[in-house]
């Protein structure tokens, strides 16, 4: 029987390491940066995001799901984003607390069942949960969405939008909390850190070139995806390179899709872009 310190010290590496996980970095320090950042951010979205983190582990824990799988906080990051997802669309009312929890619990099961299969879920559990959640509101109109930020200014801004490029898959807006973002992950893996800047570059610079919104490229929206494809593939190799050069141009294409048809696209575009980055460098490999 485990005693309560030893408990505690596993709860607390699940739950840093389910945060610093929404970002593909398996790290309790990192988890903690981003929590630090979060709340530099806004608290209360923070709280959204630490309660679906917490339902996520509890779930995990009370369904007995893997030891190690637990440990690496893959149990956590979904429902982290869940949360973070439904504070920043629908704003932080206490009663879509109710929503969060069971939506990150649903999280962990679908987690648990793609993992149970050999699939790679990335944050497929995230977008799934939370699709149906948009849909459940909406059909319900329990909660309606409130308007997203507006850029203060009309035209480029660099700086703000690479720095909320990388913020962005946690809905983080703020510049500080980006730059806080980029340096943990730079922190852990200077090779992962140098691909996120170079994908947020890459989405804002192919944004701006093809006559997107300004306003949407000033929030970093074309360039978060981007940010998740290119750690994912991060590596020295030029096999390394192209594949994350291709994902991240993917991605950017398929968020352009979503908002096309007025459907927001969460993360869907990094997973599909690496389902199928890593579809086709398996084929490449074989036959090689």
């Amino acid at each position: 029987m485990k005693n309560p310190g030893e408990t505690l010290r596993q709860v607390s590496r699940e739950f840093l390491n389910g945060l610093g996980q929404t970002l593909l970095q398996p790290s309790p320090y990192v988890g903690a940066a981003f929590f630090a950042a979060m709340l530099l951010n806004s608290p209360w979205l923070t709280l959204f995001g630490l309660v679906g983190c917490s339902s996520g582990v509890l779930m995990a824990w009370w369904r007995n799901y893997p030891y190690q799988e637990r440990i690496d906080g893959l149990y956590g990051f979904n429902g982290t984003l869940a949360g973070l997802a439904v504070g920043y669309f629908y704003g932080t009312q206490p009663q879509l607390l109710g929503v969060v929890i069971f939506g990150a619990m649903a999280t962990s099961i679908i987690m648990h069942l793609m993992l149970r299969r050999g699939w790679k879920p990335f944050t497929a559990p995230y977008v799934v949960v939370s699709w149906l959640i948009v849909l459940v509101l909406m059909i319900t109109n329990w909660a309606s969405p409130t308007p997203w930020s507006q850029s203060a200014t009309t035209s480029l801004d660099v700086v703000a939008g690479l720095a909320r490029g990388i913020g962005q898959p946690l809905f983080q807006e703020n510049i500080f909390t980006g730059l806080i973002i980029v340096c943990a992950i730079a922190a852990r893996d200077w090779v992962q850190g140098l691909y996120a800047v170079a994908a947020t570059i890459i989405g804002l610079a192919f944004a701006y070139l093809a006559g997107l919104p300004i306003e949407a490229i000033n929030l970093g929206l074309f360039g978060y995806n981007g940010v998740l494809c290119a750690i994912l593939f991060a590596g020295k190799s030029i096999r390394d390179f192209m594949c994350a050069l291709a994902a991240v141009l993917l991605s950017v294409v398929l968020v352009r899709m979503f908002h096309i048809v007025d459907i927001p696209p969460f993360t869907f575009p990094f997973v599909l872009s690496a389902w199928l980055v890593l579809w086709l460098r398996d084929i490449l490999e074989n036959h090689q």
